[in-house]
């Protein structure tokens, strides 16, 4: 247990952030595996709106650099269109 007010405060931030990162990984797993199903089932439609919706969260948690480097953010977003690609043709 923290004894110090900024030991405290720096609990509660790590905390805060903590459950921000988690909500924040969950959703870009998620996304990833919904898309991933789509792609292996061969749903060009809506594996393409998992697609836009993959990379509006992605850019958004690799922003500051912080939560997702921007070239595990690029890595994301090109092996899923590659694999859309892949089933369009």
């Amino acid at each position: 247990m923290a004894h110090t007010k900024s030991a405290m405060k720096a609990r509660r931030k790590s905390l805060k952030a903590y459950a921000r990162n988690t909500i924040l990984r969950k959703k870009i797993h998620d996304i990833r595996k919904k898309a991933e199903k789509a792609v292996a089932a061969k749903q060009k439609e809506a594996a393409h709106k998992l697609y836009l919706e993959l990379q509006k969260v992605v850019d958004k948690a690799s922003k500051t650099g912080r939560f997702l480097s921007r070239n595990t953010a690029a890595r994301y977003k090109s092996n899923l269109a590659k694999k859309i690609r892949a089933i369009a043709n």
